[in-house]
């Protein structure tokens, strides 16, 4: 029986995770995450691993905040439908920031956005 077109059928190459900055040891297979920004270089590194996460000071938060009175115990969460991470204000008193504006509503976050929490800055990410 002759070949039918699958000359090279396994060869294909297939792209390597792309590694975030951050610490190696915080690398995870997580479809986005947050990553904190210290000082202008990009520090620890948020999984976004489940559908709903909290942001604040409380110690029930997914990503906590300590030590910054101008955050809610419970600021600000992203939800994840399908692939849609959003954002959104919990009534903060200071609010939360995307790229230096401030939330009026719900913000479907994109690659790149600064996220503003306090005094805290974070960039959203994606795994490619």
């Amino acid at each position: 029986m002759g070949k039918r077109g699958h000359d090279n059928f396994g060869t294909d190459k297939v792209a390597k995770p792309t590694r975030e900055s951050g610490d190696s040891t915080q690398q995870s297979p997580a479809l986005a995450t947050l990553v904190r920004v210290v000082n202008g270089a990009e520090g620890q590194v948020h999984p976004l691993l489940s559908e709903h996460f909290l942001i604040g000071r409380d110690k029930t938060c997914h990503i906590l905040i300590r030590d910054d009175t101008s955050v809610s115990r419970k600021h600000a969460s992203i939800t994840r439908t399908g692939v849609k991470f959003m954002l959104e204000d919990l009534g903060s008193s200071n609010g939360v920031f995307v790229n230096g504006n401030k939330l009026a509503a719900p913000h479907e976050l994109m690659v790149g956005d600064k996220v503003e929490i306090g005094s805290q800055a974070f960039i959203f990410k994606r795994r490619v």
